[in-house]
């Protein structure tokens, strides 16, 4: 990416009492150490692409209780992605495990209010999973509003 002039930041979390940035920095990786609980510290609309890892969309909210997020919190977060992403930038969402049918439709009815156009989604179960587990993938486009 930096032969490209992109420049990449990323959210770490502690890992195993140790913090990830070293790792991350090593990388040529710009890291920062917080949860999707907090704002971001940057600039409205700087940002082509925001991509939601696997749990972030969960972590909003209850990562310390290990439960799922509450709606407002999930709110909080999103609007927070939807405040640094650039109008036309994509929002990638990466194998979002939702834990029920109705945690799907509660983050679906969020992006359907946001009225990001989907260009790419997909939500199924995992295959070969002991457990049915419903996964969601997508990436959208943020609109022009106004």
């Amino acid at each position: 990416m930096r032969e490209r002039g992109v420049t990449v930041v990323t959210s770490v979390l502690d890992g195993a009492g140790k913090p990830m940035n070293e790792f991350v920095a090593a990388r040529g990786l710009f890291p920062l150490l917080l949860s999707p609980a907090h704002r971001f510290p940057f600039y409205d609309g700087v940002f082509d692409l925001v991509h939601v890892g696997a749990t972030a969309l969960d972590e909003a909210g209850a990562p310390a209780m290990g439960q799922a997020g509450t709606t407002e919190a999930l709110e909080f977060f999103m609007f927070d992605v939807d405040r640094v992403l650039r109008v036309g930038g994509l929002l990638w969402i990466d194998s979002y495990p939702c834990q029920s049918e109705e945690r799907r439709r509660v983050v679906v009815k969020l992006i359907e209010r946001f009225g990001y156009k989907k260009l790419k989604w997909f939500a199924g179960e995992k295959a070969g999973a002991a457990t049915a587990s419903i996964y969601l993938s997508a990436v959208l486009r943020k609109p022009a509003r106004g």
